[in-house]
């Protein structure tokens, strides 16, 4: 798994060699991380315009519902290098 971009307590972008996948974090009482499965729509604008992804972050924060479909359970998080 690669990681392409992170933002440590918000998001990160990784590649598992045949999706690219974005899991971020939902505030509030309780913290908890979701994880989905871009399009290849998504990843065009990312790979053109890397400020996309904070985009993409708040658009699928704000509106869950749209992205249910590409969720992934459990989340996925990188392995860690000490793991």
């Amino acid at each position: 798994m690669k990681v392409l971009a992170e933002k440590p307590w918000s998001h990160v972008l990784m590649d598992n060699g045949t999706d690219w996948i974005l899991t971020y974090l939902i505030g509030g009482v309780v913290e908890i991380d979701v994880s989905i499965r871009l399009s290849k729509e998504e990843i065009a604008k990312i790979q053109e315009n890397p400020t996309y992804l904070e985009t993409l972050v708040d658009a699928a924060k704000t509106n869950r519902v749209t992205y249910a479909s590409r969720e992934i359970h459990p989340p996925v998080w990188p392995l860690s290098a000490k793991g």
